[in-house]
């Protein structure tokens, strides 16, 4: 029997990397932290979206630098064991999408710094002529949802055939609506949370090595199949157009 066909989306600030850069950015940038943090509490409270909460943040940012800005991004790490992840799928030719909430320029130049070549969706930094001031772009919003930079969830279901299983590794606020229609949800942190109290079916993890040995399982399993519950809701999506 053929091996399950599974098709992996990833988050990245907090799951790939180890840190959110564009986080680290605003502490090195906004010098108004009580702004900041009021702005971050709406967001987690979810009285505004991902978008809203960008914007405010980057009008918020002071002094901009860009070789400041590279020198946080370089500093960067990645989950000890993604690499090993990484050639775990491309040997078992498993392909892997990452769909953020973060910024184009900080993702591509992570990835290469790690010589790492993995597509990407993301919202998209705009520089000034300068390079002294920064705007966003959100190229892969929904247009029907005003709160996501980036609709993971349209993403996802798009990317992902009727004969494949998809499956969602995330730790955040942002990856909340995308868990809601995976098949197969790898979750920590407040997505750990956010899922354990909406009961949908995901597996904990500490690093990428906890979701390779699961993945390792689940290829020589021969019944894994779609999650009925997100099954259902894709189809809803698709009912409504």
């Amino acid at each position: 029997m053929d091996k399950p066909k599974l098709k992996i989306f990833s988050d990245f600030d907090g799951t790939i990397t180890l840190y959110d850069t564009w986080i680290e950015m605003g502490e090195f940038f906004i010098k108004q932290k009580d702004k900041w943090a009021e702005v971050i509490k709406n967001f987690e409270e979810q009285k505004i979206g991902a978008r809203e909460c960008f914007l405010k943040e980057c009008a918020l940012v002071e002094d901009f630098n860009i070789n400041d800005f590279n020198r946080i991004i370089d500093n960067q790490r990645l989950d000890p064991m993604f690499k090993v992840f990484y050639d775990f799928c491309n040997k078992n030719s498993l392909s892997i999408t990452i769909l953020s909430e973060g910024m184009d320029y900080y993702i591509q130049r992570i990835l290469d710094n790690n010589d790492l070549v993995i597509p990407f969706y993301s919202n998209k930094i705009v520089f000034s002529a300068d390079m002294k001031t920064i705007g966003l772009e959100f190229p892969y919003s929904d247009s029907d949802c005003g709160k996501c930079g980036t609709s993971k969830r349209n993403i996802l279901m798009n990317s992902t055939g009727d004969e494949e299983i998809s499956v969602f590794i995330g730790d955040g606020f942002s990856d909340a609506c995308a868990v809601n229609y995976a098949d197969i949800v790898f979750a920590k942190k407040s997505l750990a949370s956010y899922c354990w109290k909406n009961n949908i079916t995901y597996h904990e993890y500490q690093t990428f090595g906890d979701i390779t040995k699961k993945l390792e399982k689940f290829l020589n399993s021969k019944n894994i199949k779609h999650r009925q519950a997100a099954k259902l809701k894709r189809r809803e999506v698709f009912l409504r157009g």
